[in-house]
């Protein structure tokens, strides 16, 4: 996906919705597209999940991917919302889907909801990847000191105010030159279009719930692969070498002028070394059961 053909993305949702209800009754809105190894992709507050069709082309020519939309985001219902509540929304579906195991894939915020199903569900996980992680190996209040000031800054300036403080921070620099003032422009339309401001004060406000344990990563039972950009804002590579050093089968890539969102920025890349973890788990050979 190239940065000057923002305007032709599609994230357009069917007129035949596949919806799953849980058990509060709240419908989540949700895409399953492919074949193979399934891909459950869980997104930050915001990136909804149609808009991974254009981040996934590759992808689902060898795997089946699955993405929703969380509670108050696009087509799934709005409601008040705790971080819990989105921890369940993600068991409640793959239940309802009876996906026994599944490669979870996890960006920014989404890499906490990533790590607690992983450390939740062992079983049902053959590989986690966490991309652009909000993750610390040190208990960092730096994830916290940044959403509390992006809602201060929601309060006060609405939605656009939001955007105007995030871009030159998610975005890395090269690809903020490359698509200059069309692709602001053009990224801003279809934030504003696509979030209201109660639907982000819940959810940037549930992402505070999530705790920054760092002994979770150490009970992680399946491989772990942490990647993100080396402009990052959040998070370079001797912070993720770190993390993965608490994780028992955890390995670490860097994408090179590349900054937070990677799956945006170069997603061909992107798609690339998703498609490489899953194929070497998936090639592994399992170890012979003991007599």
């Amino acid at each position: 996906m190239e940065i000057d053909h923002i305007e032709a993305w599609d994230a357009s949702y069917s007129s035949s919705k596949d919806l799953h209800r849980t058990e509060d009754g709240i419908e989540i809105y949700y895409e399953k597209r492919g074949e193979g190894p399934l891909i459950l992709i869980l997104s930050s507050a915001f990136v909804i999940s149609t808009a991974w069709r254009n981040f996934s082309e590759r992808l689902v020519e060898k795997n089946t991917l699955l993405t929703y939309d969380i509670r108050n985001q696009g087509a799934s219902s709005d409601a008040d919302a705790t971080y819990a509540d989105h921890l369940r929304d993600v068991k409640s579906l793959v239940d309802d889907l009876e996906v026994e195991q599944a490669y979870v894939l996890g960006v920014s915020f989404a890499t906490l909801m990533a790590r607690d199903f992983a450390y939740e569900n062992p079983d049902r996980v053959k590989g986690l990847i966490m991309c652009g992680p909000a993750l610390s190996a040190y208990e960092s209040n730096r994830r916290k000191y940044q959403l509390k000031n992006w809602l201060e800054v929601l309060e006060a300036e609405g939605p656009k105010g939001l955007f105007d403080a995030t871009y030159p921070l998610i975005v890395g620099d090269r690809t903020i030159a490359r698509g200059g003032s069309a692709a602001y422009l053009a990224l801003r339309e279809r934030f504003l279009t696509l979030q209201s401001k109660a639907q982000l004060r819940i959810n940037l406000t549930g992402a505070l719930e999530a705790d920054d344990n760092p002994e979770k990563l150490r009970s992680l039972k399946c491989p772990t692969l942490l990647f993100t950009g080396d402009d990052d804002f959040n998070i370079g590579r001797a912070g993720l070498e770190d993390l993965a050093a608490l994780i028992p089968d955890g390995q670490v890539e860097v994408m090179e002028r590349c900054g937070h969102a990677p799956y945006f920025e170069q997603t061909e890349e992107f798609e690339r070394i998703v498609q490489r973890f899953v194929t070497e788990i998936e090639n592994r050979v399992p170890s012979p059961v003991a007599a």
